[in-house]
């Protein structure tokens, strides 16, 4: 029955040299960890990049024009108000130049291309995304106006004429 018994085990499991195989469990492990590392790396740079890209800080006139040309092709969030009689428009181009100001007085000027927003006019509050060119312009992708609260409109209706 000795020969009966042989035949009857299983079969042995032939590698590709023709060499029984091994269990790789660590090499499952060593590529799960591989693995998981790229893509948690993949994804820790592209939050990186994403917030360098976006991220800008709100400056006012006057830091930016401290700053001297250390803010030259920085991106910036410029706040301020539109200072009066500065804006000119090309609304066939979609073209706008201005100047913000602050309360210290200092001014920048600021060149914008697109849409320009219907609250857009002299003394309203801005806030300019871009950034500031090496002959002191602040060229702007975005522009955004500041609307005014019902508590101001509700005020300049109650007052005396």
């Amino acid at each position: 029955m000795d020969t009966a018994e042989s035949s009857q085990a299983a079969p042995a499991v032939v590698g590709v040299g023709g060499g029984p195989r091994k269990a790789s469990g660590n090499s499952a492990q060593k590529k799960f960890l591989v693995g998981s590392a790229i893509i948690v790396g993949a994804i820790a740079y592209l939050i990186y990049t994403g917030v360098q890209a976006s991220g800008s800080y709100y400056r006012t006139v006057s830091e930016v024009v401290a700053m001297g040309s250390a803010a030259s092709n920085m991106s910036l969030r410029l706040e301020g108000k539109v200072s009066p009689g500065t804006i000119e428009k090309d609304t066939a181009n979609l073209k706008l130049n201005f100047q913000i100001t602050d309360k210290s007085n200092k001014s920048i000027p600021v060149y914008y291309e697109g849409v320009v927003p219907d609250m857009f006019h002299d003394n309203i509050d801005v806030v300019v995304e871009g950034k500031l060119g090496q002959d002191g312009k602040f060229v702007a992708t975005k522009l955004l106006t500041s609307c005014p609260s019902r508590y101001d409109a509700a005020k300049e209706m109650k007052k005396p004429s």
